[in-house]
């Protein structure tokens, strides 16, 4: 009975979130609470979420602190360095322009918000491209394959969530890992380089001017020339296009640039990113003390910080919130008993010896499933029935967890992620446009990570 019931709490709430009648958020609270009523723990549900709450409580802090933290970081201009070094060094060649372009998103995108990274990127890129006249659609596509590998990092939305689902910590999820993502990255510049050489190609050779007397306004995404006329590739003269607006995005103020702490800053980001990545010192608290001393070695007024808060509690609340509210989907899985008694039914439905491949079959099934449906869904409705089905055979939630997030350099190509149409508005392009052009390469970077996830035993066959 415990069995039907929790069937159709996953059903129930698969149907409420696909039909759009609540938001996720809701249906992860009223769902699991109204089907634990059903099946006779009401006298306990107080109890029951209160436990789930506190076991993500500090997933919840990590997450909040660390897009505060980076955001801060952003804020203080710890990138218009690398921006500007980029910029000299692309010259006028369209691999440079490129090839830079997957370097500069990838580590933009590290402090986790895709919207922030496609600001960021675009202000200082897209005048470049007009100019030259390289294709949009190759600046839009190296941008949202190489910002979906960076959201594999663990304070990223796609293992957060995995990691909440399947309460698993996120040092043993994300550490086997790392290899696959450096994998993935390296994609991202493989397929820059044959992008960038069919640019050189399409216009006739490498650039023979240098971008002489170039600089660019971070952050406004205005290119100046210091010199005039037109650009000319071998073979073919380009337009100069100058003074590029973006419709007024800037993804800081110039005001809150402190380019005098700029090694401070730095100093401080790899304070917090060593003892990390070593899983030396827990994150949560990495995060918390990182994000404090940032805010007042940047900002010691107390407005400042008062107001840098409250502009970086859109992208932090939602998240958070969210997180809480997973904590009473999972409490009432687990401690109501529901997800055992489900895994040892879904467990018997497996053939003998296919067991082992439910990684793999997790994987796979997250190619096409996380780009057609919401995040939420998958991880919160699906990934813990995988899992369940997996755990009867020695296969632990970590590998289940890791396997569920190799697909995003896929996903962030999908309709359903809200950030990219961040990009395309400021790019004014159709979504149609960057789908035919770019999914291919997203799910050839996600290809890659898999492949590499399964030869390091991140996902295990």
């Amino acid at each position: 009975m415990l069995t039907l019931i929790t069937v159709l709490m996953l059903a129930t709430f698969l149907a409420v979130i696909l039909s759009k009648r609540t938001s996720v958020l809701v249906a992860l609270i009223l769902v699991p609470v109204i089907f634990a009523v059903i099946a006779g723990f009401g006298g306990d549900i107080g109890e029951i979420v209160t436990k789930g709450i506190g076991k993500v409580a500090p997933t919840a802090a990590l997450i909040f602190f660390a897009i505060l933290f980076f955001g801060v970081l952003l804020d203080s201009g710890i990138f218009d360095p690398l921006i500007k070094f980029l910029l000299r060094i692309m010259k006028a060649d369209p691999l440079r322009i490129v090839v830079c372009t997957a370097v500069l998103t990838l580590l933009v995108a590290v402090d986790g918000d895709g919207s922030s990274t496609y600001i960021i990127v675009v202000s200082a890129l897209l005048a470049v491209y007009r100019r030259f006249g390289l294709r949009l659609e190759i600046l839009a596509t190296v941008a949202v394959m190489a910002a979906g590998t960076s959201t594999l990092l663990p304070w990223g939305g796609p293992v957060i969530k995995a990691a909440t689902a399947l309460n698993v910590d996120l040092n043993s999820l994300y550490t086997p890992l790392i290899i696959p993502q450096l994998a993935g990255a390296a994609a991202v510049i493989g397929f820059s380089v044959l992008l960038g050489k069919a640019e050189r190609r399409r216009l006739g050779g490498k650039v023979v001017p240098e971008l002489a007397g170039a600089g660019a306004v971070i952050g406004s995404g205005i290119l100046r020339d210091g010199g005039g006329g037109s650009s000319r590739f071998e073979g073919h003269a380009v337009p100069q296009v100058a003074d590029v607006e973006h419709d007024g995005l800037d993804p800081s103020d110039p005001t809150l640039k402190r380019p005098k702490l700029f090694w401070v800053n730095i100093a401080l980001a790899l304070l917090v990113m060593i003892p990390l990545i070593a899983g030396l010192i827990a994150p949560v608290f990495l995060f918390i003390v990182g994000a404090a001393l940032a805010l007042v070695i940047n900002y010691p007024s107390l407005s400042i910080q008062r107001d840098l808060i409250t502009r970086h509690a859109p992208n932090m609340i939602p998240v958070t919130s969210l997180i809480f509210a997973a904590g009473v989907f999972t409490g009432v899985l687990d401690q109501t008993g529901m997800a055992k008694d489900l895994a040892l039914s879904m467990a018997s439905l497996v053939p003998e010896g296919a067991g082992r491949f439910i990684p793999l079959a997790t994987a796979l099934l997250a190619f096409p499933l996380t780009f057609i449906i919401q995040q939420d869904t998958f991880y919160f409705a699906v990934l813990p029935v995988l899992a369940g089905a997996a755990a009867p055979f020695g296969i632990g939630a970590e590998a289940i967890a890791r396997a569920s997030v190799v697909a995003q350099p896929l996903h962030a190509f999908s309709p359903t992620v809200a950030a990219l149409f961040v990009l395309l508005g400021m790019m004014k392009m159709d979504y149609g446009v960057i789908f035919r052009f770019g999914v291919k390469y997203g799910a050839g970077v996600s290809a890659v990570i898999l492949v590499v996830a399964l030869l390091t035993g991140a996902v295990p066959l």
